[in-house]
C-alpha cells in the first residue's frame, strides 16, 4: 500500500510526511499501480512489474483488500483457495457477496470491476466450461483440466452425501434440498435470504422456527458450502463468514444452520468458524473415515484416469462411497466416461477430450462426452450413459443427443477449417437398455443421415466390451465387465 510505502520513508528515510506522500504519487518507471479499485483514505496498491500475477503479488493484494474488509478481496480470497479458477457459475456461491441486497455489490458487479482492473478474466476449460481465473504470470500458475474437474466431480459426491445426511437426520425439508448440481429452472442456484449457496433446505425443526406476533410458524434454514483439496485458514474462511453474518441481518429471513466442509482446518479458521456460530465440518466427521478416504481416493483416481484407468482403485470407491445414497449411480456414469476416453485413446487416437463445450455463433451449445481426433483421417464423438446394466435410460437423452447435441456438433465442426477433410462419426454408448421407441427413434434417424456428411451408431454392453478387448487392457476390461455387464451368475427378470 502507497501508505505503507510513505511511513517506512517517515521512520526509515527520515522524511517529512508531506513529502514522503509526495515522493510515493511521483513514483514511476518500474512501479505501478493499480487501477480502478479503490482503498480508504485515497490509498493505493502499488507493485513492481515483475512481480504482477506471480503468488507473492496474490498474497499481497488479497491481504491489503482483506484488511479493509473488501468485498473485492473476499471474492479473489475465494478463487486463490480453489486453485485460482471457477465456473462462473459457482463464483456467486464462493465470492460471499449477496445476488441483491441495498448497499451491498453484487457478484455481477464484483466480477466486472475486478476484470476492468485486470485482476480476472474469463475462460473457456475443457471439461468444465466457462470459468473465472486470477490474472496470472506466465510459469506462476498452471490451469489442469484434470484436477479442476476431477475436485468439482468429487465436490458433487460429497453435496449427495450432505443431502442425505440432511434427510435421514431430519434437519431439512426431506424432499426440498437443493444443491448447485441440480440444474434449478433459470440455471441459478440454492439460496437463502440474499445469497447462493452449494446447498440449503427449508427446516421446521423447532429450533429453527420464527414465529410473527400472530403466533404464525415461519421456517427456518439449512445452508452449506464445501470445499475439498484445500486445508482452510482464517483467510479463506473469510467470504463464507461475510455471508453468514450479512444473511443474519436480514429481518424477513428465519433462523438459519450454517454449515462448511472442507477436508481440514488449521487452529484460526476452525476457530473463526466456531467464533462466528459456524458448524465447521469435515467429510470424516460427518460420514466416518471409510467415506472420508473414498472421497480422497476418487480424486485421485479422477486425475489419474485422464491417462490409464486402475480398475484395483475403481472397485475400491465403489466399496467406499457406495453407502452413500445414489453414489454409485453417479459414480458409474462418472467414470464410464474415463473408460470410453481410454478405450477411444488405445484404440483410435491419443488425442482426447473429455466433456468438450461447443458453441456455435447462433448462441447453441452442445456438450460432447469424449471427443478423440484422429489427425488428418476422422472425429470421434461419443455420448456416453454409463447406467446399470438392468436399468432402462430415459428416452429422453436419445431425442437430445439425436435432435440437439449431433446437429449443433456437426455444424461446430464445419465451422471450423482445420477439420473440413476430415470424417465426423457420432456415436451412442449405453451400459444400460433403451426402450423400443428409443431405438426406433436411432434407427429412423439413422435412415435419413448422408453418410458422406457424418454417421451415427449406437453400442450397447457386448459392442463396447469388445472395444475394451481391443485395446489390450485386461485391467480395464474387467472392470467394465464388472461393473457395467450383468453378471450369468446373477439370475433377473425384467
Amino acid at each position: 500500500m502507497t501508505s505503507a510505502v510513505s511511513d517506512h520513508l517517515v521512520k526509515v528515510c527520515g522524511l517529512a510526511p508531506a513529502a514522503a506522500r509526495k515522493r510515493v504519487s511521483r513514483v514511476a518507471g518500474n512501479v505501478r499501480r493499480l487501477a480502478y479499485i479503490t482503498f480508504p483514505r485515497k490509498a493505493r496498491f502499488v507493485y513492481l512489474s515483475k512481480d504482477f500475477g506471480s503468488p507473492r503479488y496474490w498474497r499481497a493484494l488479497e491481504a491489503a483488500l482483506l484488511a479493509t474488509n473488501s468485498v473485492y478481496g473476499l471474492a479473489i480470497s475465494a478463487i486463490r483457495h480453489r486453485g485460482g479458477v471457477i465456473p462462473v457459475g459457482h463464483f456467486q456461491i464462493a465470492c460471499g457477496s449477496p445476488l441483491k441486497q441495498a448497499r451491498h455489490l453484487s457478484p455481477t458487479t464484483v466480477l466486472q470491476r475486478l476484470t476492468q482492473a485486470n485482476l480476472l478474466q474469463q475462460v473457456q476449460v475443457s471439461g468444465v466450461g466457462d470459468c473465472v481465473t486470477l490474472v496470472q504470470a506466465e510459469g506462476y500458475y498452471d490451469l489442469h483440466e484434470s484436477d479442476i474437474r476431477a475436485r468439482l466431480i468429487t465436490e458433487a459426491l460429497l453435496l449427495t452425501a450432505v443431502r442425505d445426511w440432511v434427510k435421514k437426520l431430519g434437519l431439512g425439508s426431506y424432499d426440498s434440498v437443493q444443491t448447485r448440481d441440480d440444474n434449478l429452472a433459470g440455471g441459478s442456484y440454492p439460496t437463502v435470504g440474499t445469497f447462493a449457496w452449494d446447498l440449503t433446505a427449508p427446516s421446521y425443526l423447532g429450533p429453527m422456527l420464527k414465529y410473527d406476533k400472530d403466533g404464525n410458524a415461519k421456517n427456518g434454514f439449512i445452508a452449506c458450502d464445501v470445499l475439498l483439496g484445500k486445508g482452510m485458514t482464517a483467510g479463506s474462511m473469510r467470504p463464507f463468514i461475510h455471508k453468514c453474518t450479512t444473511l443474519r441481518r436480514l429481518r424477513n429471513v428465519g433462523p438459519c444452520l450454517q454449515i462448511f466442509v472442507a477436508d481440514r482446518y488449521d487452529q484460526g479458521a476452525f476457530a473463526l468458524a466456531k467464533k462466528h456460530g459456524i458448524m465447521p465440518a469435515t467429510p470424516e466427521s460427518l460420514f466416518g473415515r471409510e467415506v472420508a478416504e473414498g472421497l480422497q481416493q476418487l480424486t485421485q483416481v479422477l486425475h489419474e484416469a485422464a491417462a490409464s484407468i486402475d480398475p484395483v482403485k475403481f472397485d475400491f470407491l465403489f466399496r467406499r462411497l457406495g453407502k452413500i445414497e445414489g453414489a454409485a449411480i453417479q459414480l458409474r456414469g462418472t467414470l464410464f466416461e474415463y473408460i470410453v476416453a481410454d478405450v477411444a485413446r488405445k484404440t483410435f487416437s491419443p488425442t482426447v477430450r473429455l466433456n468438450r463445450k461447443l458453441k456455435n455463433p447462433d448462441g447453441k451449445e452442445a456438450e460432447v462426452d469424449v471427443m478423440a481426433v484422429k489427425d488428418n483421417q476422422a472425429i470421434l464423438m461419443i455420448e456416453c450413459k454409463g447406467y446399470g446394466p438392468y436399468t432402462t435410460i430415459p428416452d429422453k437423452y436419445m431425442q437430445r443427443w439425436l435432435q440437439h447435441n449431433v446437429p449443433v456438433s456437426f455444424k461446430w465442426l464445419k465451422n471450423h477449417p482445420e477439420y473440413q477433410n476430415l470424417k465426423f462419426r457420432f456415436e451412442f454408448w449405453a451400459t444400460g437398455t433403451l426402450s423400443a421407441q428409443a431405438i426406433a427413434m436411432f434407427d429412423a434417424a439413422k435412415s435419413t443421415i448422408r453418410p458422406e456428411r457424418y454417421t451415427i451408431d449406437l453400442k450397447f454392453a457386448p459392442q463396447i466390451l469388445a472395444e475394451c478387448k481391443a485395446a489390450n487392457d485386461d485391467g480395464l476390461t474387467e472392470a467394465f465387465k464388472k461393473h457395467y455387464m450383468k453378471s450369468v451368475s446373477e439370475p433377473h427378470s425384467s
